[in-house]
């Protein structure tokens, strides 16, 4: 248990979330990679190993499939599990993180579910970018439409905070601090914030073709706050009227992005969003009431085998209280047998 308290306001505010999210969506397919929405990522890192086995099984499962995808790992790859991943973990971090000359979040033999949110998340990060080294990545890229792997801002309201999408039902909001530019020499892209580098990883390293990963993530989350701007649909629609009622160019801008590209869809895609999260809550139902009804017929089957114990100890019971009575009787017997003679 992670002694230092972390809510969902604040792991809302870590751009590597949507980061770590937009790259399994992009990657499910060439990398294996387990289905993983937003919501359900911050639920499993929030979680404390006593909710849903389903939920708190999901960064294991992440991480299985990651390190077994990485050219350093091939000749034990089939031999990752989620009993052992650990083990291949920690060792493959030292080694990466020395080479990349980045912070080892996982350096000591403490348990990674024990580690701090915000470390577990860190070392999320750095796997998805760890991942991105294998001799396999530049071919699938190619295979890829070059638009899923260009991540960019909607647009910027008056402050010059920028808004960004990735998918599902949520935008976020970047907002920069006094000390942050507007633009960045990151090594990464210098046409993009931290937060859509990172999200577009793939996109990033291969576009600039730089290998330096050191410091990127520090400096910008220094200099900027993320946020989740928008839930629900509602939230879509009163941004999108604040924009519309601007006299700033910019937000003007953003609201016909709104307008034409996203307000149409919104009820298509919370129906979406529902009718998956129903789809989960009727699974993890029906998974909790497997798991209820195998609990149930063990309790009845040690109930079962308790009665046949205690039925046999009875029985046993009975067979020398009539042997105690039969040679007590014997006994009776001998002693009259010998007073009449």
């Amino acid at each position: 248990m992670v002694s230092t308290f972390i809510g969902l306001l604040d792991i809302q505010s870590w751009w590597e979330i949507p980061c770590i999210s937009h790259f399994c969506s992009l990657f499910s397919s060439a990398f294996d990679l387990p289905d993983i929405d937003i919501e359900d990522l911050e639920s499993a890192l929030l979680s404390d190993g006593t909710s849903d086995e389903d939920q708190v099984a999901l960064v294991p499962e992440l991480i299985v499939r990651l390190l077994t995808g990485c050219d350093a790992l091939h000749s034990v790859a089939n031999e990752i599990t989620h009993s052992n991943y650990q083990m291949f973990l920690r060792r493959y971090l030292r080694q990466q993180c020395r080479l990349h000359q980045t912070e080892n979040h996982f350096d000591t033999d403490i348990d990674f579910q024990s580690l701090p949110v915000r470390k577990r998340l860190q070392i999320l990060h750095h796997l998805c970018h760890f991942r991105l080294d294998s001799v396999d990545v530049q071919v699938i890229l190619s295979n890829l439409e070059a638009d899923s792997l260009r991540v960019e801002p909607l647009g910027y309201d008056s402050k010059n905070s920028g808004y960004w999408y990735f998918y599902g039902t949520r935008l976020y909001r970047e907002d920069r601090t006094a000390a942050a530019p507007v633009t960045s020499a990151s090594s990464w892209n210098s046409k993009q914030s931290a937060a859509a580098a990172a999200a577009a990883a793939a996109a990033a390293e291969f576009e600039c073709g730089s290998d330096d990963f050191s410091g990127n993530t520090t400096l910008w989350n220094n200099n900027t706050v993320w946020q989740v701007i928008c839930f629900t649909e509602d939230d879509w629609q009163h941004l999108a009227s604040k924009f519309k009622a601007s006299s700033h160019a910019k937000e003007r801008e953003l609201f016909q992005i709104l307008a034409e590209n996203f307000l149409p869809k919104l009820p298509q895609l919370f129906r979406e969003r529902e009718r998956l999260r129903r789809r989960k809550l009727l699974q993890v139902r029906n998974s909790s009431r497997l798991r209820n009804l195998a609990e149930l017929k063990a309790r009845q089957e040690e109930e079962r085998e308790k009665r046949e114990l205690e039925r046999e100890r009875e029985r046993i019971r009975r067979e020398r209280q009539t042997a105690t009575s039969l040679a007590a009787q014997q006994r009776t017997r001998r002693r009259l047998a010998r007073a009449v003679f």
